[in-house]
């Protein structure tokens, strides 16, 4: 059991979002809301973390100026994983306004019996090139997506530099993450939990991009 990557998130502002976005009863214009308040809150987490890049920024004031260190959001890229990390993605948007964010679609099917990616569209991953990149997906599950994903954006990036904000992770997909990647840390609300027989986190959310945009 790999856990040195894995992190929890215990701001308890935070866990009752993520709590939200597992309750059965939320509605779909609601889920949307929380998920980009997932993202929001998440991005001011990490920004506390010291694993951000910084610079010094001075503002002029009515009585002199002042300096202090801020972060360096054209430094930071976000990568959102078709569907279901969009709003969370977006969130991320509004906190790190001058990131951008880089599509990856990466949907999970069973091929011979075993769980794969297809990762058939992205778009603006050349833009995360030497930027420290967050991944948002709000369910950490076989992990298939999100290998997919780092595979995807390791040619412009050094994967020391990413880290994956999730809503909920199931062990299975962290021991993958930490086996292919173990300097990548993940950073989950809730978790690790094992994976049910079609491949959903026991006592998770569900399919959060079905929740999201109300398909099935």
């Amino acid at each position: 059991m790999k856990m040195n990557n894995f992190i929890i998130v215990r701001n308890p502002v935070i866990q009752k979002i993520g709590l939200k976005l597992h309750n059965v009863d939320t509605s779909v214009h609601r889920y949307r809301e929380y998920c980009k308040l997932l993202g929001e809150y998440m991005a001011i987490d990490l920004a506390q973390r010291d694993i951000l890049p910084t610079k010094i920024e001075t503002t002029r004031t009515p009585l002199g100026k002042l300096e202090s260190k801020t972060i360096d959001d054209k430094k930071i890229g976000i990568v959102n994983v078709l569907r279901a990390g969009t709003s969370m993605a977006l969130g991320m948007g509004e906190v790190f306004r001058d990131s951008p964010i880089a599509f990856v679609s990466a949907w999970r099917k069973k091929e011979n019996g075993k769980m794969i990616a297809d990762t058939d569209y992205t778009r603006g991953v050349k833009d995360l090139k030497d930027k420290f990149v967050i991944i948002t997906d709000p369910a950490l599950a076989t992990g298939v997506s999100i290998l997919a994903c780092i595979d995807i954006c390791k040619e412009y990036i050094d994967s020391k530099r990413l880290v994956i904000c999730c809503l909920h992770a199931a062990q299975e997909g962290i021991d993958s993450i930490g086996n292919e990647y173990p300097e990548v840390h993940i950073y989950s609300v809730f978790g690790p939990n094992l994976l049910n027989e079609k491949a959903y986190i026991i006592n998770g959310p569900g399919d959060c991009g079905d929740r999201c945009f109300n398909t099935m």
